[in-house]
């Protein structure tokens, strides 16, 4: 119901302005500002994602303000650990990881015959 009162008032703000969109909508949102059954249909499917956001800006602007001496240690630790796991000798390396993939596909000797054409027309003619 909601959902079509607001379809209703936009395709009105759309006549009124003989179709143009950006007016249309600043029109609406004018309407909206003395209407509240209009806010409430245009900001319903918002609702609980404006919610959520309220919440983690509350949040974090919190947990902002405190900040324990632990955290200030972490990056050390962190930098440890990670040195650690790096330097065992079972550690996965770069090159280790390639091996145990699969080679990529062959292309067909259609799709080698379109990539040539390609190459050919932006290939520079020589003529200055």
């Amino acid at each position: 119901m909601a959902k079509d009162y607001a379809q209703t008032k936009a395709l009105e703000a759309l006549e009124a302005t003989g179709n143009n969109r950006r007016e249309s909508a600043l029109l609406l949102r004018v309407w909206a500002e003395s209407d509240d059954k209009l806010k409430s249909a245009l900001v319903a499917p918002f609702l609980n994602n404006l919610c959520a956001l309220a919440v983690q800006r509350a949040l974090s602007s919190h947990t902002g303000r405190r900040k324990p001496a632990s955290k200030r240690a972490r990056p050390k630790d962190n930098a440890a650990t990670l040195l650690e796991a790096i330097s065992k000798s079972g550690a996965q390396t770069m090159s280790s990881t390639r091996n145990s993939a699969p080679p990529p596909q062959a292309g067909s000797a259609r799709h080698k015959q379109a990539v040539t054409l390609l190459a050919a027309a932006f290939k520079p003619s020589g003529k200055s």
